[in-house]
């Protein structure tokens, strides 16, 4: 029976690749292709119905194996091993590694064996009113659980409930498959379609570590004074819980405490509780609407978020509240599924299966949510938090099952979220289960991992191998965020550098006066801004099928992507903690709680993709900077660098393709004093001329600027002026000091330049040489080299527009030696200006040029060429004349987008006139930005509206009106 060319089922056994994964397969269970790919579906049917069924899918063959599974009711985690047996129930990912050999001869030589590895990818997905899992079985068969969650929704068959694809990538596996079942399901978005909250690029701050619920006004205020003074603005502010009004009917004032019933508290009102209500000292508000105003204009806060539960609060709404019967709310007993209770139970779930949630009816649910995020919008609340999520599969009975119950509730919150927070401003919590995955159509924030526990030191390096490895599914449904940590913790450290290389915004929970700056300037610009990777962080491909947390010989290796470089970080997991396992098992694993030194090592080839960063024309070598031990070193992509650290150690590496501009070997690193060094570069542009080499950098952030390059430049200049800077001949960095930029506004009260308009323009400046390896002889060139007289410099204008100055270079040859060609570029839309200038050799020959130049006919257009102005006085400029049109800047492109497709994703909010990407010059790769004009001022406000923030390809694009677009660094 064949399911797809390389996937059949033969004589009992499942074949994938010709290679055989399960033996002894069921008759009852069935195979189906999934449209226009190689990837397949199971299926199994029942003679009896039940709202619960558990099929064989046979006997999983000895690989080894990645799973995610649910460990308890709100959160995942990972697990390896060899053995179905090994694989827990709730398992919502399975990645298989198989490897085949082969053999090969070469001429008279023997065979030499070899090989080759591809990997098979199992998700249980959603079916109908059906959510499915996976589960091993004591003899090594892999089962599918499927259940409805309500004894009344019963089914005998299934046909679509366990995903199957293979590939020889496995990160390019996961991202394609859940692409195919987003096409095919229909029920969830993934991340590249989504609206990306733009707090994710800003540094802040959550109460919940810090007061937990006893937080309040002035504890706020307190603790962004104490942040501000340190110079670590946070941008962004969670109040978690503890400003909401709520009651508890099983804890009386007095009385001794009953375990479990803090989390059976009602909500009684939409609105904040006394604590934000009423004249506070020091703080001129009286209710939430002032104090969040209050704190934004006096502490430059951009978004401030709101805690609360997905029913409300943990318990939900309270019945008898006045303010709650419009959402008539009944009190409803979870019932929990033996796959949770297989695993470890939890004593908030335990606790409210034994008093009761008060259920929101679910016709009134749209109804809570508005009036609570209409009320929060108008107080001036930006977004919120919401948590405790998975708490609906256990109350799907008499809902239609948990699957029902939770697309209603996520289809309600979600538009919510779009009516009254448009930016899509939704941190998700406790919601890791596939019912809230594959219902996900706009949430594109979600908690990766357990809490940040400051009080348990035995969770810090499992939380950091959580994150990571839940990643690898979360991460093409949502941006994973790897909550919170504490900047004075003992572990401060490991986590803030995780924290850099997470893809996702940085924040912290300290506590008022208990915080370390000096680490948090590794992680935070001076405006509050952040160095944010582009993908989500994920265990490096030689990570995916070890324990980086017990097995004593591996530490973790996360990477991820900047714009021009990758960055690996490197931490060492073992020695400190045990991965909880079911009460009562066997622990089949060995670790110790003695600290561990482990050896391993760092690679280019870590880092998946680093090609596609490089393009074509790398040499293949790769300059690594390791960021605790400033050291620089250039390797072949297959190099390696051998690592040792101790438990709890780790070391941040950049990794940045070296490329050749003339003869000079260039890479550049970033902010050195930055854990994600490369996060601050934002482009490169080389203009290469017969005699020199400009190598021109856009960049954002201040500190120490490094390079790796194979030649000391001539000069190094900022924003056009010249700087000093350090080289070292031994390993080739180049340093120089960027300077904090100063502030524009001097009615701001934050002191220092936003993300936006912040960052340097460097340029390195390099004579041309013969041989790149030959540094002694550069170095004697550009000593000996000579400017040429100022008055062999030239004003070119009237120039056609698709000049160059490679064109222009050319042009002038024929009067001499030309020194430098440069046609001048609109810094915004980076179309030529019409003009430029030339520098000949002498002034014999600026003058001769002046005599065949001038007023000659180029392309249809006569040239008016004449000696430059001198420095400080003004030239001769051709006149300009402005039209209004409808433009719109687009940042942050996809590399692979062209003019076509970036006039297909406008086109569908009005006519598009043009739509024009930039390419660079030199190299004819996109630049990453481009224009795009509209036909009218509305739709281009509707377009601005729809697709700032958006996702396209993997990337938050930025979408504003030209003319009005902050001024950013150029060349």
């Amino acid at each position: 029976m064949m399911a797809a060319a390389s996937t059949c089922i033969q004589d009992g056994s499942l074949l994938v690749n010709g290679k055989t994964l399960l033996t002894g397969v069921p008759f009852n269970v069935k195979v189906s292709p999934v449209e226009s790919s190689a990837a397949f579906f199971f299926g199994a049917t029942s003679s009896i119905p039940s709202s619960r069924h558990v099929f064989s899918l046979g006997v999983l063959q000895e690989f080894q194996f990645l799973c995610l599974f649910k460990h308890k009711i709100w959160w995942m985690i990972p697990r390896v091993g060899k053995l179905a047996c090994e694989i827990p129930m709730e398992t919502q990912m399975l990645l298989l590694e198989v490897k085949e050999k082969s053999a090969l001869c070469d001429g008279d030589s023997l065979p030499l064996s070899t090989e080759k590895t591809f990997y098979v990818l199992l998700l249980p997905v959603l079916e109908g009113s059906f959510r499915a899992t996976l589960q091993g079985a004591r003899s090594n068969e892999l089962q599918i659980c499927v259940e409805s969650g309500d004894a009344n929704v019963q089914t005998t068959n299934v046909s679509e409930v366990v995903f199957m694809n293979s590939g020889d990538n496995p990160f390019k596996l996961i991202k394609d498959s859940i692409k195919i079942l987003e096409n095919h399901m229909g029920t969830f978005k993934h991340i590249d379609n989504k609206k990306v909250p733009g707090h994710l690029d800003w540094f802040g701050w959550c109460t919940w570590d810090a007061f937990y619920q006893d937080v309040d006004p002035q504890g706020i205020k307190e603790g962004l004074e104490r942040f501000m003074e340190g110079g670590c603005p946070p941008r962004f502010l969670i109040i978690d819980d503890g400003w909401q009004e709520t009651s508890n009917d099983f804890q009386k004032e007095g009385e001794p405490f009953v375990e479990g019933s803090q989390f059976a508290s009602r909500l009684t009102d939409i609105k904040e509780n006394g604590k934000f209500r009423g004249l506070k000292q020091d703080i001129p508000c009286y209710d939430l609407q002032e104090f969040t105003n209050f704190i934004k204009e006096s502490y430059g806060l951009k978004f401030v978020y709101v805690w609360h539960a997905l029913l409300g609060y943990w318990g939900g709404l309270h019945p008898s509240s006045e303010t709650m019967k419009k959402y008539n709310p009944k009190i409803e007993y979870p019932i929990q599924s033996p796959s949770n209770t297989g695993n470890l139970r939890d004593i908030a779930m335990d606790s409210l299966e034994k008093f009761g949630v008060g259920v929101i009816d679910p016709q009134r649910i749209f109804d809570f949510y508005n009036d609570l995020h209409s009320y929060l919008a108008s107080s001036g609340v930006d977004g919120v938090k919401v948590d405790v999520q998975t708490l609906l599969e256990t109350l799907g009975f008499g809902h239609g099952g948990r699957v029902a119950l939770t697309g209603r509730y996520q289809e309600a919150l979600e538009e919510s979220i779009a009516r009254n927070f448009g930016a899509n401003n939704l941190i998700c919590c406790m919601n890791h289960n596939s019912d809230s995955f594959y219902s996900s159509k706009r949430s594109a924030v979600a908690r990766a991992s357990e809490d940040f526990m400051p009080r348990d030191p035995t969770c810090q390096t499992l939380h950091i191998a959580s994150v990571a490895f839940n990643s690898l599914l979360m991460g093409e449904i949502v941006v994973p965020d790897w909550d919170m940590f504490q900047s004075k913790h003992f572990t401060a450290k490991f986590h803030g550098a995780a924290r850099a290389l997470s893809g996702s915004t940085v924040y912290v929970s300290d506590e008022p006066d208990h915080h370390d700056f000096e680490l948090l300037k590794k992680l935070v610009l001076p405006d509050g801004s952040i160095l944010r990777a582009r993908c989500s962080g994920r265990p490096t491909r030689d990570c995916l099928f070890i324990d980086p947390v017990m097995d004593g010989k591996n530490f973790l290796k996360i990477w991820n992507l900047n714009q021009l470089s990758g960055v690996i970080g490197a931490f060492n997991c073992q020695g400190a903690g045990n991965w909880p396992l079911k009460e009562g098992s066997e622990n089949i694993l060995t670790s110790t709680s003695k600290p561990l030194t482990i050896t391993g090592h760092i690679s280019p080839l870590d880092i998946d993709y680093i090609g596609d960063i490089a393009g074509d024309d790398w040499t293949g070598d790769c300059a690594i900077y390791a960021f605790n031990s400033g050291s620089l070193s250039r390797l072949p992509k297959e190099g390696k660098i051998q690592v040792s650290l101790g438990t709890l150690e780790f070391e941040v590496f950049t990794i940045s393709p070296v490329k050749v501009y003339n003869s000079h070997h260039f890479a550049p690193i970033g902010l050195i004093d930055m854990y994600n060094s490369g996060g601050a570069i934002e482009g490169l542009l080389c203009s290469q001329l017969p005699s020199r080499c400009k190598i021109q950098i856009k960049t954002r952030g201040c500190g120490r600027f490094g390079a790796y390059s194979s030649s000391k430049p001539s000069y190094c200049t900022v924003k056009g002026e010249e700087a000093k800077f350090n080289y070292n001949t031994e390993d080739g960095l180049l340093i120089i000091h960027l300077e904090v930029a100063a502030q524009q506004d001097d009615d701001s009260s934050v002191g220092l330049e936003d993300k936006e308009q912040g960052g340097e323009s460097l340029s390195f400046d390099f004579a041309s040489v013969g041989d790149a390896g030959e540094s002694d002889e550069a170095e004697a060139e550009a000593e000996e080299y000579e400017e040429p007289p100022e008055d062999a410099k030239l004003f070119v204008g009237n120039l056609p527009y698709d000049i160059d100055s490679e064109g222009l270079a050319q042009l002038f040859q024929q009067a001499g030696v030309v020194e430098i060609a440069e046609v001048i570029y609109n810094r915004e839309t980076d179309r030529s200006r019409g003009f430029g200038f030339v520098t000949m050799s002498t002034v014999e020959e600026a003058e001769k040029a002046v005599v065949l130049y001038n007023r000659y006919d180029l392309n249809g257009r006569l040239l008016t060429v004449n000696k430059a102005a001198r420095r400080g006085s003004q030239p001769e400029r051709p006149p300009r004349t402005f039209q209004p049109t409808y433009r719109i800047y687009v940042g942050n492109i996809p590399w692979d987008i062209d003019d076509a497709r970036l006039e297909q994703v406008f086109s569908e909010h009005g006519k598009v006139i043009s739509a024009r990407v930039v390419y660079d010059r030199e190299s004819g790769r996109s630049r990453g930005f481009g224009f795009v004009t509209m036909s009218s001022e509305a739709e281009m406000s509707e377009a601005i509206a729809n697709l700032d923030g958006q996702t396209l390809d993997g990337r938050t694009i930025r979408v504003n009106a030209a003319e009005e677009r902050p001024r950013r660094n150029t060349f």
